[in-house]
């Protein structure tokens, strides 16, 4: 493909690769995506459960309704071959050569077959990763994929149909087509948020698993602290900001989901010490949700037995200890702004925990 990759060549590329899928392959997957513990936003999940329940969900991949879900179900399909891919690249699985990605392939031809594999490379092609345009490149030219033909898929740009508005249209007229031009860019700009969240799923997801050497289960098990299950995830989703706090904050800091210490005035709900009526704040271990260089974007966590534990807006964390919280633990909904502070985080919050904040 000659020049930049376009998110919607990355969507019809992602769309060609789930049509080659067979239709019980791709059933399981849409199953196994709805699963509780894979936490997704709404809208999205009302699509995927209304593509569940065609009887051949593969005719329906191209309506606009479902071209938000496809993402997560090419990521969950995907993801054990691409498991096999990163661990076979190691250390140059964020961003390898041609070649090195080549004989990652080559190498878990054994266990997953091209269609899975081009599902695969879709799905990463369709997120926003160092790799994404080398996978896209692979299949646009690899005729081992059968995905050479992918443009087929491509939506047509929309040619505004309507009229210039005319010197007489009413102010009403103005202010209803204002408002569907406003919407339809919504709608496009959640679409390119979920096919990015999608990929960031997965690779986020990996990278941990890496991290951590393979299975949790019996991860520093003692007496008083048995062994945890830490239930799949497909990786952390991003953090939702409003449009003041993106022009300051940064969603992909290398601290976002981290645990700091830092200080948070309190609230009318906050139970202040008897034995220093004059305090303000305290410090808290707060969930740093995006960052500056100067300033952290925090939600601030509270203790079991006080007035946010029993608030039902409240998250409570199921891994506290793996966080790196000393005790059990309840985020709270609101953000805080707070200065950066010069050491980093002490843990660092677990992808279904950070999840249940969104």
């Amino acid at each position: 493909m000659e020049g930049p990759i376009t998110e919607s060549a990355r969507e019809a590329m992602l769309q060609a690769a789930l049509a080659r899928v067979d239709v019980r392959v791709l059933r399981e997957s849409l199953q196994a995506v709805s699963d509780p513990r894979y936490p997704i936003a709404k809208p999205i999940a009302n699509a995927l459960a209304a593509l569940r329940k065609h009887r051949d969900p593969k005719a329906m991949l191209a309506r606009a309704q479902y071209r938000v879900a496809l993402p997560y179900a090419a990521a969950v399909l995907a993801e054990p071959c691409l498991a096999a891919v990163i661990e076979h690249l190691g250390d140059d699985a964020d961003d390898p050569t041609r070649e090195q990605l080549m004989g990652a392939i080559d190498s878990v031809a054994d266990d997953y077959d091209d269609v899975t594999v081009a599902v695969m490379l879709a799905s990463v092609a369709d997120g926003e990763m160092p790799a994404s345009d080398l996978c896209f490149d692979i299949l646009d030219t690899d005729d081992r994929f059968h995905l050479t033909d992918w443009a087929r898929f491509e939506r047509a740009e929309t040619v505004p149909s309507e009229p210039r508005v005319p010197v007489s249209a009413t102010p009403e007229q103005r202010e209803a087509r204002k408002a569907k031009k406003q919407r339809d860019a919504d709608e496009r700009r959640r679409e390119a948020e979920a096919r990015a969240r999608a990929a960031e799923q997965v690779r986020q997801a990996r990278k941990k698993e890496r991290a951590a050497g393979g299975d949790r289960t019996g991860e520093s098990a003692t007496p008083d602290r048995p062994p945890v299950s830490v239930a799949p995830s497909i990786g952390r989703r991003k953090s939702l900001l409003t449009p003041l706090e993106q022009e300051e904050f940064d969603r992909d800091d290398p601290w976002v989901a981290g645990v700091v210490p830092a200080w948070i005035r309190f609230d009318a709900d906050d139970v202040r010490d008897p034995d220093d009526p004059g305090l303000e704040g305290k410090v808290r271990p707060c969930v740093v949700i995006a960052g500056s260089p100067t300033h952290l974007l925090v939600r601030a966590g509270y203790s079991e037995g006080g007035v946010k534990s029993r608030d039902w807006k409240c998250v409570p964390v199921r891994y506290w200890r793996q966080s790196g919280f000393d005790q059990p633990t309840w985020i709270d909904v609101v953000t805080v702004r707070v200065p950066r502070p010069p050491t980093a985080p002490t843990g660092w919050m677990e992808p279904d925990d950070w999840n249940a904040l969104w």
